[in-house]
């Protein structure tokens, strides 16, 4: 019987992310996949500033980066709302996605918005979380899977049929919004629901009658139904996505009518093509708002799709799953070496759900114009995405984010992105500190607390690195001159002191066994 540490079942974004992180902390995943190969479809348009600091973290930034459209080509496209292609269009925005980097968000990260599509996105994380040791199989599907208080038995089936038994300590159901894993183990979700199909398409068509010279990144269209949307696949003008709502009048129409009427041209030459061996033409996913009741039963864990399924606006679906994969790996990690309890990973739910939760209200809010849902939830006031992506607070219960521009070093919350030069080099974020252990901040006189932190941490046997801060660094750390900031592998804040305390050493080794055995 074949023995790993954790069992990944999905290979998509969610399922890759979590191995490539896992990776980062030394643990080899084993994923499991029932395509044959990447899904060759773009699915996501887009990284936001958030999801790509996580991957910095990971070292495949200048990865992503480098297949991504020439800045040229992608600064002159612009976000178009019409009737049709060839109507008068209201512009939205410029650039080829839903999210129009803001000029002022920039202090708060050294991340940009990078616009990738996910089938290109999930071949570097194959090929890196492959370099860290994942063990990533496509074509193989998952028969079964029980768990017992000591760890999962999963029954495999091979690309040649054969049968296979593995036995891993943990497992994570990245297996998307149907989830048999999370079915299997009667988790229930709250939400609406699912509210329609999308269906999706890849389109050869020459569309230059309808754009008269507009260069167009993303096309909302409200033809054949509200929420169509169109945008190129490269940079050749005669490769297109094509997505629309499955209703009762565009199921009645052949797949080339529908993109006929989008574009506004009842004569246009439309040529489908196969978006990924065996696919065939059209594919379907569902478009839905519900989150999971429970992200984790027993020794599985569930991310992604599996545990939230939401509208894809404002890119929120992709970022919330590249995060849950990032908050579970570095507490799975800890555990199976030792360094925590297994208390530590009950906070993956009790942290990682509230977020979702939000997640899930704003997309809906946001596609209620774009899809004309009905109202099944009251209205959502709109968070700002600098809010969204940067003012998560841990343990606040889903209460409303508060300023990111004001958290300096708030418990709980994302540690702050400050510049530090490093003699003539590229200017580096103190972001670029964490990723694998934990992290000690301390002001320009608070060298007590950095040696309670060396004592403790040889006493718990764990490692913490300390950085003594000036006091240009330590004022947005909230810590002043003698206090001390612990962060935590993924970057947010476990505690924070803002001054000397009597008996620093006894208190700080309570606080790091609260970290890592809670």
């Amino acid at each position: 019987m074949r023995q790993t540490p954790v069992l990944v079942v999905g290979g998509s974004l969610t399922g890759l992310s979590a191995a490539l992180f896992l990776g980062v902390h030394g643990v080899p995943a084993l994923v499991v996949e029932r395509r044959p190969d990447v899904l060759a479809h773009p699915r996501l348009r887009g990284l936001l500033p958030r999801a790509m600091e996580l991957y910095r973290q990971a070292g495949i930034e200048a990865a992503i980066t480098a297949v991504c459209p020439p800045a040229e080509e992608t600064g002159r496209l612009v976000s178009v709302h019409a009737a049709t292609l060839d109507a008068e269009h209201e512009i939205l925005g410029e650039g080829p996605a839903d999210h129009v980097e803001d000029p002022d968000a920039q202090p708060l990260t050294p991340c940009r918005f990078v616009p990738i599509a996910q089938d290109d996105l999930e071949r570097i994380l194959v090929e890196r979380a492959r370099k860290l040791g994942a063990d990533i199989r496509f074509g193989t599907e998952l028969l079964s899977l029980d768990d017992d208080a000591d760890g999962v038995t999963a029954r495999l089936r091979g690309p040649d049929g054969a049968q296979e038994t593995v036995r891993a300590h943990y497992a994570v159901a990245a297996d998307g919004a149907g989830s048999p894993l999370r079915r299997a183990r009667g988790i229930d979700w709250t939400g609406p629901g699912t509210l329609f199909r999308m269906a999706t398409m890849f389109v050869r068509a020459d569309l230059s009658a309808a754009l008269r010279g507009r260069a167009v990144g993303m096309a909302y269209l409200d033809t054949p139904a509200t929420g169509t949307t169109l945008g190129p696949l490269d940079s050749s003008g005669r490769h297109w996505f094509f997505a629309t709502a499955m209703t009762p009048g565009t199921e009645r129409a052949a797949p080339a009518d529908w993109v006929r009427a989008a574009t506004g041209l009842p004569d246009l030459d439309v040529e489908i093509l196969e978006q990924a061996p065996g696919t065939g033409q059209v594919l379907t996913f569902p478009i839905g708002a519900r989150v999971a009741r429970q992200f984790v039963r027993g020794r599985v864990f569930l991310a992604g799709d599996a545990a939230h399924l939401m509208p894809p606006t404002g890119g929120l679906g992709g970022l919330t799953a590249i995060e849950d994969a990032h908050n579970l790996a570095w507490k799975l990690a800890r555990v199976l070496r030792g360094d925590a309890g297994p208390a530590l990973l009950a906070t993956y739910g009790t942290e990682r759900r509230p977020v979702a939760e939000r997640a899930v209200r704003q997309s809906y809010a946001r596609g209620r114009t774009r899809w004309r849902f009905t109202d099944q939830g009251g209205e959502e006031p709109l968070l700002d995405l600098d809010t969204l992506m940067f003012a998560t607070r841990y343990g606040s219960a889903g209460e409303p984010a508060p300023d990111p521009r004001e958290l300096r070093g708030m418990p709980g919350t994302r540690a702050p992105h400050v510049p530090v030069s490093q003699d003539g080099d590229e200017p580096m974020s103190t972001l670029d500190l964490y990723g694998t252990e934990l992290v000690l901040h301390v002001g320009p006189e608070g060298d007590a607390w950095a040696a309670a932190a060396a004592r403790a941490a040889q006493d718990l046997g764990v490692n913490v690195d300390t950085y003594h801060l000036d006091a240009d660094l330590a004022e947005p750390h909230g810590i002043g001159t003698h206090g001390a900031l612990l962060v935590r592998p993924d970057g947010h804040v476990a505690w924070r002191a803002e001054g000397e305390q009597e008996g620093s050493e006894g208190h700080f080794a309570q606080v790091l066994r609260g970290v890592l055995h809670r």
